[in-house]
């Protein structure tokens, strides 16, 4: 491999695992929004151990 092909390659590789992190991380955004979007929903009601 030449070293203008290795550079390419490197660069290739470099965004596809940018594009791969963003989509991670959006995930996770996601997911951690609507678990605080349930857990805020939860807090409004009274649990089982309270009410005893």
């Amino acid at each position: 491999m030449t070293k203008f092909g290795q550079a390419e390659y490197g660069d290739f590789m470099a965004r596809m695992f940018a594009d791969k992190l963003d989509e991670i991380l959006e995930t996770t955004e996601k997911q951690n929004f609507n678990r605080r979007n349930t857990e805020d929903i939860y807090k409004e009601f009274v649990s089982s151990k309270d009410a005893a």
